[in-house]
């Protein structure tokens, strides 16, 4: 037995064309094993060590046939890497170990291009395939027989299907049992005998191919499913006393999905969070590997590999009999620093990982004598009725339930079907394979077509499975595209129509025509008449399906290389979401944020023709939301889902993972649907996707404070606008902020700060933090409660919660002593606290109106309310910097008052004194004082003093400085005020400098956000070529409902 820790491996990709647009900066460098990476906003650099850290981001150049080959010795090709790991897991394998390699990271980091790769640059499946062949043909001559064989599978939302066997149940898959010898595995998984690398390339062109139609048909997106390639290499050979000897090696290659979608959302207290797992599979790899991590450090911690199918399946890569490597891809974008860190932070938990291997070698008659007893135990068990419920626990069916005779039944011929391989010798395996390889032969017919007849190209956000959709346009006259089964050109999907389009064959003349007013997109245009089609024409059917249109005639070397995001960044830019040029005043949060649109809207699209189809009476926009109206402290501009019930008139706001995890299940309800118009499935039945409980905690939305005075010690006391997501003004709350002694109790004088940078810093404050009455606008919210986090204490508070009204008052205090380190003092006198509002909805009554309308009748009937209301509207948005500039003056009105204040003080002493010397005690009293009453037992003390001709020079009251007998204190007084005028001049020309910058900013601001959600909403009706003069209106009436930035309308203050 060998134990070793997992090898891990990262690598990082050249920038992508939109990163390119973008002007991304490089965040990540690599020297020698080492990989770094730099904080875009601190600049801060993580460390990290690794087996491999493969720099492929640039220092390469583009050779004829396309491959990419060093052009600097620190660049990592295909060839470089396949030395490291794949000959790594070869050897393994030909020794008789178990071998795993598996690439993680998030969609788009290249973690597809390692593994499979594309054109020259192949990949470490493919080349691991070929190179078993090539070591067998040397082995041919010699007393070893080698048997390989090459199965596929997908795991999708828990299901496990065979992409070798496109006929089985596409709803439940396969039953995944265990086996007390060899772990978990897929029951009934196709197999298929290969002898040599040109069989495994047909194979796995198959099992994509089946993968890519799956999506298409489920309208599933494929970066959340993980693709397991396992090649199992057997070599049989004689023992000294004649017996045949197995040693078998299985080989692991493992596409995981995209780790982004397995992120926490939502932050610290009750923020907006996903409720269900985004995707089980990686969130339970993730504690596998931290479980396995701990053990490996000394730690005893259950390994909790039961929690998901992934999981199950790679058991024994992760810490059971197998060698195992791990290929972590990254990108070198600085506006996915947060994922690419993530990553790394996962990789370097992973190496700390030990795997146990050993040497899979047994007689082959061994096999097939437990296979016969375990048989004998099953007959016997299905004759006498009494089934061992142990047996049954090793079995775990992923889909739907069966009874204990058919699971029993399934095993007895799983295993009389493995007996019969291992009785029949390799020469029968194999002609049989041969038989059975029908429909390998008729895609390779479908692309011998393809080589020189014109056809539609699939194009898929995952490039791996672009272009294995082949639809030939053969013959001459009219075909109808549409619905399968009710059409000439196939398509299926959501918002295909039965007959959706029409393709006019006419020689080498083609022409495209959209039917019943589907939706045809052409180069990012609407198809609007008959349009001959030219080579390399994108075209976008109903929401999601999208194809090049190639014809080998025209076809050069020169052909771009169109691929999911230019397609979609093409349909972007016709209808102006994104800039036609690359330039643009937008910040990298905000141009991620418009990323994150372009891709998401789509989504929406079909959730939303989802929903109309299955009448679910809920509609679904886009929201771009930032940290600010999220009440974080820290993070970025993220696109979140609105959804609304319009039937019950309920609104939740959903993160763009929960929202994406549900599309997933929405996409399975749709499917079910399909088959017969009715939803049988009993998942369904206490799951339905589209609904959300009112008693779902809701955001309601932030209160934002600016605390600019409490560095100066002055209280703070205010009713705050609470502000809505979309920063329309959601209600009031009452806050104050009372400085205190170090004991917690309010001062009961002024202390005059003048400069906190001096008197403050590193000095320790205290206050008490209250949180009064609230008055909630919408009386649809009760059960409310508040929570609150000062800047940097990692103790998030959260008020009671104030049942059965709409205006709670939560009678919230806390008190707080803080040291005005730099940090903090900087926070206070520029930023701002936040307080979270959240409540849930009242239980609603039916609207019997809304209720009897269709979700597509409803949609269309807001499309004309919208436009009839749009002339005279007001909106109610609220701008928070304005909010702060009002906080800047209403501090600097506070600290001239004062001034004003001492001021007059000043002149009543000096009108008492008669122009007599003063002791500086008491013009220091004077300044100090903070009320009447103080003032004038001041001014009576020192009357009395004067009269008593009592004053005394250098009295010992006065330790700070001394006043000569002929100062005359006009002329100080006089001076003092001057200086308190400067100061103050000073002070107003700065907050008038700050206001004017501030507009021009919001302004900037507002331009920049206002086009993009205009434009967010052309590239949605651009799919919808009927409503345009509504939807023209529909755009305007969105842009005045939707800021991207919290309050970015513009407000100028004089």
């Amino acid at each position: 037995m060998s134990e070793e820790n997992l090898k891990v491996a990262v690598r990082v990709r050249p920038f992508n064309q939109r990163e390119k647009d973008a002007n991304s900066k490089l965040i990540v460098a690599m020297s020698g094993n080492q990989t770094l990476i730099t904080n875009p906003k601190t600049n801060e650099e993580k460390k990290y060590a690794f087996d491999y850290s493969y720099w492929s981001h640039d220092g390469f150049r583009t050779e004829s046939n396309g491959y990419f080959s060093p052009e600097s010795s620190n660049y990592a090709d295909q060839k470089k890497v396949f030395a490291d790991l794949g000959e790594g897991v070869l050897n393994n394998a030909w020794e008789g170990f178990n071998a795993s390699l598996f690439a993680y990271g998030q969609t788009g980091s290249g973690k597809s291009y390692s593994v499979v790769g594309y054109g020259s640059n192949t990949g470490i499946v493919p080349m691991v395939c070929e190179d078993i062949f090539q070591k067998a043909d040397a082995k041919k001559n010699s007393q070893i027989t080698i048997e390989v064989t090459f199965s596929m599978l997908e795991i999708y939302s828990e299901v496990v299907r065979d992409l070798l066997n496109p006929t089985a149940d596409r709803k439940t898959g396969l039953i995944v049992r265990e086996d007390p010898k060899i772990g978990f595995y897929p029951q009934g998984l196709n197999k298929k005998l290969v002898d040599s690398y040109d069989d495994i390339t047909k194979l796995m062109n198959e099992g994509t191919a089946n993968r890519t139609i799956a999506a298409t048909n489920m309208n599933a997106t494929s970066s959340r499913a993980h693709t397991i390639v396992t090649v199992n290499l057997v070599q049989k050979y004689l023992n000294e006393s004649g017996k045949e000897i197995a040693k078998s090696s299985m080989i692991n290659l493992v596409d995981l999905a995209g780790s982004e979608r397995a992120n926490a959302t939502g932050a610290t207290g009750d923020r907006l969070k996903e409720g269900a797992a985004i995707n089980l599979s990686l969130t339970s790899l993730g504690n596998v590997i931290s479980a396995l991590a701990d053990n490996s450090s000394g730690k005893n911690v259950k390994v909790p590999y039961r929690d998901s199918v992934l999981t199950k399946l790679l058991m024994n890569a992760l810490g059971g009999n197998s060698k195992t490597i791990m290929i972590a891809a990254i990108s070198p974008a600085e506006i996915n620093y947060d994922e690419s860190l993530s990553t790394l932070r996962y990789a370097d938990r992973a190496k700390q990982i030990k795997t146990k291997a050993m040497v899979n070698e047994d007689p082959t008659e061994k096999l097939i004598k437990d296979l016969k007893e375990e048989n004998a135990k099953l007959k016997k068990m299905l004759e006498n009725g009494k089934i061992d419920p142990e047996l049954l626990k090793q079995i775990t069916v992923t889909g739907k339930k069966e009874g204990e005779d058919e699971i029993l039944k399934k095993q007895l011929d799983d295993n009389e079907r493995k007996m019969k391989e291992m009785e029949l010798s390799y020469e029968e395996k194999l002609k049989e394979a041969k038989t059975n390889n029908n429909t390998s032969d008729l895609r390779s017919q479908i692309l011998e077509k393809a080589q020189r007849l014109p056809h539609f190209s699939n194009v898929n956000m995952d490039s791996s499975l672009s272009g294995m959709i082949k639809i030939i346009l053969e013959g001459q006259g009219q075909k109808i595209i549409g619905q399968p089964g009710k059409s000439d050109i196939p398509i299926n999907g959501i918002g295909i129509l039965s007959e959706h389009g029409k393709v006019s064959i006419d020689q080498n003349r083609i022409i495209l025509e959209r039917l019943n007013d589907s939706k045809i997109l052409r180069n990012g245009q609407v198809l609007r008449q008959p349009t001959q089609l030219n080579h390399l024409d994108r075209l976008l059917f109903g929401t999601s399906q999208y194809y090049l249109f190639i014809d080998p005639s025209k076809s050069t070397s020169n052909d771009v290389l169109f691929d999911f995001e230019m397609v979609q960044d093409e349909i972007a830019k016709s209808s102006g979401l994104i800039p036609s040029e690359n330039k643009t005043n937008m910040n990298q949060e905000q141009i991620q944020c418009q990323n994150e649109l372009v891709d998401l809207i789509p989504q929406i699209e079909e959730a939303n023709a989802i929903s109309s189809a299955l009448d679910k009476k809920v509609c679904f926009s886009a929201l771009p939301v930032s940290p600010a109206a999220r009440g974080e402290y820290d993070g970025k501009l993220k696109a979140f889902v609105s959804v609304r019930n319009f039937a019950t008139g309920l609104n939740w706001i959903w993160t763009k993972e929960k929202f994406l995890d549900r599309k997933v299940h929405m996409n399975e309800m749709y499917l079910d649907y399909q088959d017969d118009g009715v939803i049988n499935r009993d998942k369904f039945k206490s799951f339905d996707p589209f609904y959300e409980s009112p008693d779902t905690p809701t955001q309601i939305g932030t209160a934002m404070i600016y605390p600019k005075s409490l560095p100066y010690l002055i209280p703070y006391k205010n009713e705050v606008k609470i502000l809505d997501l979309k920063s329309n003004e959601a209600g009031t709350i009452n806050v104050e902020i009372i400085p205190c002694d170090s004991n917690g109790r309010p001062f009961n004088q002024t202390i005059e700060i003048s400069d906190p940078n001096v008197q403050v810093l590193d000095q320790p404050i205290s206050f008490m933090f209250k949180i009064g009455a609230a008055k909630i606008l919408n009386q649809k919210y009760e059960d409310i409660y508040c929570v609150f986090q000062m800047y940097k204490d990692p103790n998030v508070y959260k008020s009671d919660v104030i049942r059965g009204t709409s205006n709670p008052d939560f009678k919230f205090s806390q008190n707080y002593t803080l040291t005005m380190n730099q940090d903090r003092l900087d926070f206070l006198l520029n930023k701002c606290l936040y307080i979270q509002i959240f409540g849930e909805q009242k239980h609603p009554k039916i609207d019997q109106t809304k209720s009897k309308l269709t979700t597509e009748e409803y949609l269309e009937r807001e499309k004309l309310n919208s436009q009839n209301n749009l002339i005279g509207r007001v909106t109610n948005k609220v701008d928070p910097e304005a909010e702060k500039l009002k906080e800047d003056l209403r501090v600097s009105s506070i600290k001239q008052a004062r001034n004003e204040y001492s001021n007059n003080n000043v002149r009543k002493l000096l009108q008492i004194s008669g122009g007599a010397p003063i002791d500086p005690v008491y013009l220091d009293m004077m300044m100090q004082a903070s009320n009447d009453q103080e003032v004038n037992s001041i001014l009576e003390e020192y009357s009395k003093l004067k009269k008593g001709n009592d004053i005394k020079q250098g009295d010992k009251k006065s330790n700070q400085f001394e006043m000569t007998n002929n100062t005359n204190q006009f002329d100080v007084f006089n001076m003092m005020n001057k200086n308190i005028e400067m100061i103050h001049k000073q002070h107003m020309d700065m907050v008038q400098r700050n206001i004017n910058q501030t507009n021009k900013n919001i302004a900037d601001m507002h331009r920049n956000n206002l086009m993009m959600h205009n434009n967010a909403f052309n590239m949605s009706n651009m799919r919808n070529p009927n409503k345009n003069m509504q939807n023209d209106t529909d755009n305007q009436q969105m842009s005045m409902d939707i800021n991207m930035v919290h309050g970015s309308q513009a407000c100028i203050i004089s």
